[in-house]
C-alpha cells in the first residue's frame, strides 16, 4: 500500500522508497557511520521523518537506495556460503547481484516478522517511535539462519554452482585477485589440452615431403635482428623504471648468482628477501608488457 505525502506545491504523491525505510531502521550504527552525514540525516522517529522535507527528499534519492544495496550486500553476503572476499567480484557475478538485491532481503524479513511493513510505521499511534539501533550481535543471530534460507528459496545455491563450473572473466572485478589469476591460468590449461600441437619435427618432415622442406633450414636473419631489436629496447626500457638495487639483483641473476649469494653481495639479512624483490620485478613487468607470467 503506497504512503501518499503532500508536497510543497500542493500535490499529493505517493512516499518513494518507503518500503526500505524499516530495513533503513535495522542496518547497525557502525555501517551507516561509513555512509555519509546526509543518509545519517535521516530521523529515527516515523512521525518526525514526515515533517521534515530535507530527510523525505533523501529517502526519496538515489543515493538512499545505493545505501540500500551496499548496506544489505555488506551484511548478508558473509552468510551466502561463497567463502570469497565480495570486492573480488563484478557486477556480473550471480551471487553479487543478488546479494545487492534488497528487495529479496526486505520482502523476506518481513515475512519472518524480523521488520514490520512500512505502512505499519505509519499506522495510528504507531508513529512517535523511536527506533534505536539493532546490535550487530543480533544482526548476526537473524541472518545466520535467514541468508541460508533465502538463499535456499530462490534456488541460489544451483545457480552457484553452474556458476563456479563456468566462470567467465568478467564475473571478476577489474583488480588483481588470486581467483582471477587461477580462472586466467585453467582457462588457457584448458583450451591448450583441446588443440592439436605438433612438434617442429613433424612440421618439418611434412614440409619436406611437399617439396617444400629446405625453407625451414634457412633462417630469416631480418627477423632475428627485429627480434633482437624489439627485445633489447623492450628490456632497457623496462631497466630504466627499476631501482638501483633491482636492478643489480637482476644483473646477477642473470649471470648465474644463487638467491643466497645475490642476499650476501646486496646486504640483505636472508634469500627470502631477494625472492620478494624478484616476485615485484616480476609482478612489474607483467604490467610492463602486458603478460601473465605467474607472479
Amino acid at each position: 500500500m503506497a504512503i501518499m505525502l503532500k508536497r510543497k506545491n500542493g500535490k499529493v504523491r505517493p512516499f518513494r522508497n518507503v518500503e526500505y525505510l524499516p530495513a533503513y531502521y535495522f542496518i547497525p550504527q557502525s555501517v551507516l557511520e561509513q555512509c555519509g552525514a546526509e543518509v545519517q540525516s535521516i530521523p529515527r522517529n516515523p512521525q518526525r521523518l514526515i515533517h521534515d522535507e530535507k530527510a523525505i527528499a533523501v529517502v526519496e534519492s538515489d543515493l538512499f537506495m545505493l545505501l540500500m544495496m551496499d548496506a544489505y550486500a555488506f551484511m548478508v553476503w558473509p552468510f551466502m556460503g561463497n567463502g570469497e572476499y565480495m570486492e573480488i567480484y563484478s557486477g556480473h557475478d550471480p551471487a553479487w547481484i543478488f546479494a545487492h538485491s534488497p528487495a529479496f532481503w526486505v520482502q523476506e524479513m518481513i515475512e519472518e516478522g524480523v521488520i514490520p511493513k512500512a505502512e505499519d510505521l505509519f499506522r495510528d499511534g504507531a508513529t512517535d517511535t523511536e527506533f534505536g539501533f539493532v546490535s550487530e550481535e543480533e544482526i548476526f543471530n537473524i541472518f545466520s539462519w535467514l541468508v541460508p534460507q533465502v538463499m535456499a528459496r530462490h534456488k541460489m545455491y544451483d545457480v552457484m554452482k553452474i556458476v563456479e563450473a563456468h566462470r567467465d572473466f568478467k564475473d571478476f572485478d577489474f583488480r588483481k585477485s588470486r581467483q582471477k589469476t587461477d580462472l586466467f591460468r585453467k582457462w588457457y590449461h584448458t583450451r591448450s589440452e583441446k588443440v592439436k600441437v605438433d612438434s617442429l619435427e613433424q612440421m618439418r618432415e611434412r614440409q619436406y615431403k611437399s617439396g617444400v622442406g629446405k625453407r625451414w633450414d634457412v633462417p630469416d636473419p631480418a627477423q632475428d635482428l627485429e627480434e633482437q631489436v624489439l627485445g633489447s629496447v623492450q628490456a632497457e626500457q623496462f631497466m630504466a623504471t627499476l631501482t638501483e638495487k633491482d636492478r643489480q639483483i637482476l644483473n646477477l641473476r642473470v649471470v648465474g648468482y644463487t638467491l643466497e649469494e645475490i642476499a650476501e653481495k646486496l646486504d640483505y639479512k636472508n634469500h627470502s628477501g631477494v625472492l620478494k624483490r624478484i616476485r615485484k620485478i616480476g609482478e612489474a613487468y607483467e604490467k610492463f608488457a602486458g603478460v601473465d607470467l605467474g607472479f
